[in-house]
């Protein structure tokens, strides 16, 4: 690897399994590296306790060495701006979308700036062997584990012993690469994990998204209209308003969480489907949340 080169990881995997925590671990981390992180969205990543300074270009410079970014201009334009910033950066970490192809993103990697250190897949314990038997994410999750180096297996501290089997073996009839067995995930165990002569597969599907402001809701109805969304459903991720406090609401594949939120976000809902369009059942679902 050149040492005038941006060594850079690429961090995938489906929705909910995990990338935010784990970007989140890394941001945090006192590890003592000078590491760029560029992010999906900043309102995912809780990053105002830990910022230095604004910096410019959409990237934000951290107490402790590190910089995030949200690509808002494209991320050819991030990639330039951290490749200029001084003092260098030591490492780069892209962290792709829950439904994007992260051996597309990988490519960058190979740019005169760049050199690809690894690609790294997450995947949820739990729900992985129902989204690889999905008709229609099913492409989509087997692309992102045959494109990696690396697997770090998730939710491993809720999963049980036999999901975590079958995981395991889903992963491994996709994949050949290696699977990292430690709940606790830091920043050495991500770095360098390149395996020579991977041929990642290309397949994907396709997903649609709508994001919309949800009325007041109570935590229950809020409840009551998670667990009631159709099987093409396979993410929901927002904030509602109860009128008195915010409610963060999210969903994965068949498993809900609404908690109480202390902050200042703003009531709105992002809700994925599997399927390029929309269908009716789902809008009418969202619909019903206002009924």
């Amino acid at each position: 690897m050149s040492s005038d080169r941006i060594p850079l990881t690429v961090i995938g995997g489906y929705l909910g399994a995990g990338k935010t925590t784990l970007i989140n671990k890394v941001l945090n981390g006192d590890h003592g590296r000078r590491i760029a992180v560029i992010v999906n969205d900043f309102g995912d990543v809780a990053i105002d306790e830990m910022l230095l300074e604004p910096a410019t270009g959409g990237i934000r410079a951290l107490a402790n060495g590190c910089v995030c970014c949200a690509a808002v201009d494209g991320l050819a334009t991030a990639l330039e701006d951290i490749a200029a910033l001084r003092p260098a950066i030591e490492h780069l970490i892209i962290e792709v979308s829950g439904v994007g192809d992260p051996w597309a993103v990988a490519q960058w990697g190979r740019t005169p700036r760049f050199d690809l250190d690894g690609v790294i897949a997450l995947a949820d314990a739990v729900t992985l062997p129902r989204w690889l038997a999905d008709v229609y994410v099913g492409d989509t999750v087997r692309q992102q584990l045959a494109a990696s180096d690396l697997i770090v297996l998730s939710r491993r501290d809720i999963a049980s012993p036999e999901e975590i089997r079958t995981a395991e073996e889903s992963v491994a009839a996709a994949s050949s690469a290696p699977i990292l067995e430690s709940v606790d995930v830091v920043l050495d165990m991500l770095l360098h994990p390149r395996a020579a002569g991977q041929a990642p597969s290309r397949a994907h599907a396709e997903h649609s998204s709508i994001t919309f402001v949800p009325p007041r809701v109570g935590r229950d109805r809020a409840t009551t209209w998670l667990d009631a969304a159709p099987l093409e459903v396979v993410r929901v991720k927002g904030f509602a308003s109860t009128g008195e406090m915010m409610l963060l609401l999210q969903r994965v594949g068949r498993r809900s969480e609404v908690v109480p939120r202390l902050g200042l976000e703003s009531p709105r809902v992002t809700v994925i489907a599997a399927v390029p369009t929309l269908p009716a059942s789902v809008e009418e679902w969202i619909d019903s949340l206002r009924e």
